[in-house]
């Protein structure tokens, strides 16, 4: 028996698109036959599913897509106050993929038939075959090969004799037309020989991402696995992307190619001065602040600090191993445009990464009320022999009263690129929103917590600039949880 690989995902995947192993296998043609996939978390013996596949009709390959079971195994990763580097360890999952094979216990013969001639069971046919069947199995025989059949060889039969080298059945051998007609063994409960484990796929990984349907056939692990300075961080921040001092930004890298070396991420400002942070590559992926808000204690390399002066416009952001700058630049360009209150809006883009985008134009909050009212039976009282009630009686009652608020948000104007990348904040479903007030001091903004919502607005329009110059946004959210009313 033999299994080989026709086809499996690469290394690290996005667990939102399909997960896609193929196999073959030299026994898809027997009976029953069913490939087996065994699903560990790596490096364990914690089963986390099993599979059981029919091969395809056409090839008798067997195919199956994890992507459903690992995406129940991946979540994603946010400290809100965290402006340091953190291991992603809920963004992914690692699983080993074990593959094996299942089918009906079958035994072939072919030597010739003969007479058994010990007592009590003398003139019973004799099939003479290795196997491994006892006295007593109830057994299945189907015939097989060229010549004339014998009527009474099929069908279900008792093992009167078993012999590594032979069996004897409750046929009688007087009634074999062709002693040379082939035929196959079978238990009659369709007993099943399994054979696991034949071929492992160990350290697989996916993580808490997914392509466009266009996108995904072109998707490379070694565009991300950070080892050109073209490589990719695992985020879509877009180009031209600008950010308010009050902004938060977390990006996502692929950093266990060197484990137990130090990386760093760098920042370098419009005005040439460099700094970093060190990130430990023994995770798999790691997160680390980047925004304007957030960026957090850097080691200055050249220049002084902070990274943003009153004068800086720019800073972009890349990954270096080892002394050589190993992902392209991502630039954050700073929006300084006069506000007092911005409302922002933290979403989880499609790479599992952690961007924002700022609301400085006019916003709109808006209540709702739901409430449970019925109708209860007016007691009333008695006074002077004569039923009344008080006016201040109750017979309609207002129960599990709760309130809700939905924001109507406007962006200022924004790039093109922005405008594309605004479609995952309408899109994600994990999103949070705080306001900002500018009004003491514009280069240090007072913030709110950030608070749990949902996005309201399900269409959108994405803008391009030769249809329209100026592209605003605008968005409706509402706060993930009521307000409870007493009563």
């Amino acid at each position: 028996m033999s299994i080989t690989l026709f086809a499996k995902p690469e290394k690290l995947t996005p667990a939102y698109n399909q997960v896609m192993y193929m196999h073959d296998s030299t026994n898809k043609s027997l009976p029953g036959f069913k490939y087996i996939y065994d699903i560990y978390q790596a490096g364990t013996l914690n089963k986390i599913a099993e599979y059981r596949v029919l091969p395809i009709y056409s090839t008798g390959y067997g195919r199956v897509d994890l992507s459903k079971l690992l995406q129940s195994q991946v979540t994603f990763d946010l400290n809100l106050n965290n402006t340091t580097v953190y291991n992603a360890n809920d963004s992914f999952y690692k699983y080993d993929v074990k593959v094996g094979e299942e089918y009906v216990t079958t035994t072939q013969y072919s030597a010739a038939l003969t007479q058994y001639l010990v007592s009590p069971y003398v003139g019973r046919v004799q099939i003479n075959v290795a196997n491994t069947f006892v006295v007593g199995d109830q057994i299945s025989i189907t015939q097989t090969g060229a010549g004339a059949t014998n009527p009474t060889m099929e069908g279900l039969f008792t093992v009167l004799v078993a012999d590594p080298a032979f069996i004897v059945i409750n046929v009688f051998f007087s009634t074999i037309v062709n002693v040379n007609k082939n035929g196959d063994i079978i238990y009659a409960d369709g007993r099943r020989t399994v054979t696991r484990d034949l071929l492992v796929h160990s350290n697989q990984a996916v993580f808490n991402g997914v392509f466009k349907w266009s996108d995904f056939p072109s998707y490379l692990m070694a565009n991300y696995d950070l080892a050109d300075p073209t490589d990719l961080l695992i985020t879509n921040h877009p180009n031209n992307y600008y950010a308010t001092l009050g902004q938060d930004i977390w990006f996502h890298a692929f950093s266990d190619s060197s484990p137990g070396l130090t990386d760093f991420v760098y920042f370098e400002n419009d005005a040439g001065e460099i700094f970093r942070k060190s990130v430990n590559s023994g995770m798999l992926i790691s997160g680390f602040s980047v925004g304007p808000n957030n960026h957090g204690l850097l080691t200055p390399v050249s220049g002084s600090l902070p990274l943003i002066k009153p004068t800086t416009e720019n800073y972009y952001v890349y990954y270096e191993r080892a002394g050589v700058k190993v992902s392209k630049d991502y630039y954050i360009y700073l929006d300084r445009r006069v506000r007092t209150i911005e409302y922002q809006i933290l979403f989880l883009d499609r790479m599992g990464s952690w961007n924002s985008f700022a609301f400085t134009g006019r916003d709109y909050e808006r209540g709702n009320i739901t409430r449970t009212q019925y109708n209860q039976y007016l007691e009333g009282r008695v006074v002077s022999n004569k039923w009344t009630y008080d006016l201040t009686d109750r017979g309609y009652i207002n129960t599990q009263i709760t309130t809700d608020t939905t924001i109507d948000l406007n962006s200022n104007y924004m790039t093109e690129e922005m405008a594309a990348y605004f479609v995952e904040l309408l899109s994600s479903p994990m999103v949070y929103i705080k306001k900002v007030d500018y009004s003491n001091d514009c280069d240090v903004p007072e913030s709110t917590e950030y608070v749990s919502c949902n996005i309201v607005t399900s269409s959108f329009e994405v803008f391009k600039t030769r249809n329209k110059r100026l592209i605003k946004q605008s968005l409706q959210v509402k706060l993930a949880n009521n307000n409870m009313i007493n009563g």
